[in-house]
C-alpha cells in the first residue's frame, strides 16, 4: 500500500471515527484521480463487473460483513464514476430470450442456456471484454445450473450468442510436475531427466539392502544370506522397483533398461503413475509426470447478441 500511495495511486481516505461502534474502520484505502487514469490506460477497468459480481458474491464472516457495510467518505466524482457500474436492470433481454427459444427450445437445457446468456449480459461481458472461462463463469456467475456448463455453452456458441476464443499462444503446454513449469520446446530432455531421478531413487532406495550383505559378509555370515536379500528388496509392493516390475511386466532387475527405452514421456508417466497408487512406496520430490493441458477458451457476448439488448 506504500508503494501505491507513493505513486498516487491509492490514497487513504479517513471517516470519523464513530464512539458508538469503535470496531468499525475510520480509514479506508480508495484509488485517487491518477489511479483511475492508470487503470483506463490500461485497461483493467473492463473487468469491473466481474470483479464486482465475484466481490458481491464471496461469503464474508459477521465481522468483515460489518465493516463492508460501514459508513465511508464521499470519493472524488470522477473516482465514484469510474467505479460504478450502468443499472443493468433496464436492459430488455426479452428479445435475446425469444431468441434462444426459437431456436433450442427442442434441446433440455433451454433455460439453463437463457440463464447464462443473462448472467453475461447482466456481468458486462460483452465483445469488449477479455472473456471468462468456463471454470471462472461457474466460480463468478451468480447462477445455478441443471445440465453440464459445456454443454450449455456449446449450444450458446452454436446459435451465435456468445463467441468462443482460444488464447493467444501454444495449442497445448506441457507442464513438468517437478519443475511446476511449461517445457514445451524440451519435453523429451526433461522427461529424461525425471526418469534419470527415476532411477536414481530406485538405486537409492536398494542401497540399504547393499549394505547390509557387505556388513554380513564382514561379520563372517554365510554368504547365501544375499539370495534372500534380493527377494527382500523386491518382495511384493515392498519397492519402487518391484511396483515398477509388476507395471511394465519385466522382471525386477530389468526395470532401470526398460525406463530408459522407449518414449520418456510415456515410460515416465505410466511409472509415476503406478507409484503414486500405491500406499506401500513415496514417490520423491525429484520427479513427476508430464502434463499436458489445453488453454481454456474464453466466452463472451457477440455483438449480435448486444444488437438484441
Amino acid at each position: 500500500m506504500e508503494v501505491l500511495i507513493d505513486s498516487d495511486i491509492v490514497e487513504c481516505y479517513r471517516y470519523p471515527p464513530n464512539e458508538d461502534a469503535r470496531d468499525l474502520p475510520s480509514q479506508f484505502y480508495g484509488l485517487t484521480e491518477h489511479g483511475v487514469k492508470v487503470l483506463y490506460e490500461y485497461n483493467y477497468l473492463r473487468g469491473l463487473p466481474v470483479a464486482r459480481a465475484l466481490y458481491e458474491n464471496t461469503r464474508l464472516s459477521e465481522k468483515a460483513q460489518r465493516h463492508r457495510d460501514a459508513p465511508r467518505p464521499e470519493l472524488p466524482d470522477s473516482v465514484a464514476d469510474a467505479l460504478s457500474i450502468e443499472d443493468t436492470e433496464s436492459v430488455d433481454f426479452d428479445r435475446v430470450e425469444t431468441y434462444i427459444r426459437e431456436r433450442k427450445d427442442n434441446t433440455h437445457s433451454v433455460d439453463d442456456q437463457i440463464a447464462v446468456a443473462e448472467a453475461f449480459s447482466e456481468a458486462g461481458i460483452g465483445p469488449d471484454h477479455e472473456g471468462i472461462t468456463r471454470s471462472e463463469m461457474l466460480d463468478v456467475l451468480d447462477i445455478e445450473l441443471s445440465y453440464q456448463s459445456r454443454t450449455v455453452l456449446d449450444h450458446l456458441v452454436d446459435i451465435g450468442i456468445l463467441s468462443r476464443t482460444a488464447p493467444p499462444g501454444p495449442d497445448v503446454f506441457a507442464i513438468s510436475e517437478r519443475r511446476d513449469e511449461i517445457v514445451n520446446g524440451h519435453v523429451t530432455e526433461e522427461a529424461e531427466e525425471n526418469v534419470e531421478a527415476l532411477i536414481a531413487h530406485i538405486d537409492d532406495e536398494l542401497q540399504p539392502m547393499a549394505l547390509s550383505e557387505d556388513a554380513a559378509e564382514f561379520d563372517g555370515v554365510e554368504s547365501d544370506m544375499s539370495a534372500p536379500s534380493v527377494a527382500l528388496a523386491d518382495g511384493a509392493g515392498r519397492t519402487v522397483r518391484s511396483i515398477l516390475a509388476a507395471e511394465f511386466g519385466v522382471e525386477p532387475e530389468q526395470v532401470t533398461g526398460h525406463l530408459q527405452t522407449g518414449d520418456p514421456v510415456s515410460r515416465l508417466n505410466t511409472a509415476v503413475e503406478a507409484i503414486e497408487s500405491s500406499e506401500e512406496v513415496t514417490k520423491s520430490e525429484d520427479y513427476g509426470q508430464i502434463v499436458f493441458v489445453r488453454p481454456a477458451y474464453r466466452y463472451r457476448l457477440t455483438e449480435r447478441t448486444m444488437s438484441m439488448l
